[in-house]
């Protein structure tokens, strides 16, 4: 990455010490500056203007104490959006940093309107989305793949990012017309002869996708395609299993429900990567 900043957005609620724990770990773990920005609303001006500088002045001091000499505080009213942006455009900006721990659901929060959303839906960089309270080491990442050019871009991005980790790339393949092919008539040995030629189908295809990916020869890179069953439970499973610290998500210019559902329920950290189409 050219790029040489972390910015983390900052909503001082009630997972702000873990926010801010972990984003001093990663800037120092990966040589990286730290800038924090916390946005008042452009509404809060509109209605509370002549208290506008104070609040911002108070938010400053407390996020100065619990990120101390670590990191470039910055508060700030008007458009949330409009004001990221223009941050990241002008101070080097590599990765966005979040946190997501509230009762409401992911759901919720969409038809809320909520800050996340619109973080994730209009910011064109990865955002890593802090979940969980463990230490931010990221040693085992897994990421679920449609062979996609985007999902390749996405892994090439995680390898430089984090070249110290494993990545558990897992395709997932559907074996399409399975609880009909007894009907037309066809006895096991078929059916299994049917089921098998998707799933080996699906493994050269996975194995072709990591061939091409352009990685260094050292990376640990462990592959499985998957019969699909339930997209939650398959990673859940493999999350446990494998005991995962990160999982790791690439969208569109569309993020659709599979990852909004992956996101909200996710027992891990969230990375995701909206990688514009050419």
């Amino acid at each position: 990455m050219n790029r040489s900043r972390l910015l983390v957005l900052n909503d001082l609620r009630e997972f702000t010490p873990t926010i801010a724990k972990k984003a001093i770990y990663l800037a120092k773990k990966y040589d990286k500056e730290l800038d924090v920005l916390h946005i008042e609303d452009e509404s809060f001006l509109k209605f509370f203007k002549e208290k506008t500088e104070c609040s911002l002045d108070k938010s400053k001091e407390i996020l100065k104490k619990y990120y101390e000499d670590n990191a470039k505080i910055y508060c700030k009213c008007g458009n949330f959006i409009e004001i990221i942006n223009e941050h990241i455009k002008t101070h080097n900006i590599s990765a966005v940093i979040v946190g997501f721990k509230r009762e409401r659901t992911f759901f919720e929060d969409i038809f809320n309107g909520s800050n996340l959303n619109s973080i994730i839906r209009k910011v064109d960089l990865p955002v890593l989305v802090i979940k969980t309270e463990d230490t931010p080491i990221y040693k085992n990442i897994l990421i679920p793949t449609d062979l996609s050019e985007s999902s390749k871009k996405n892994i090439e991005y995680l390898v430089n990012l984090f070249p110290e980790a494993n990545f558990h790339i897992e395709h997932y393949y559907k074996t399409f017309f399975e609880d009909r092919v007894k009907l037309y008539g066809f006895d096991d040995d078929e059916v299994h002869d049917f089921v098998d030629f998707y799933a080996t189908e699906a493994e050269l295809e996975l194995n072709k996708f990591v061939e091409n990916l352009n990685i260094p020869q050292e990376i640990k890179v462990f592959k499985k395609a998957k019969k699909y069953i339930d997209i939650k439970s398959m990673v859940d499973e493999s999350i446990e299993y494998k005991t995962i610290d990160l999982l790791s998500l690439s969208v569109s210019s569309s993020f659709s429900i599979f990852s909004f559902d992956l996101l909200e329920h996710s027992t891990k950290d969230v990375i995701i990567y909206k990688i514009l189409e050419d």
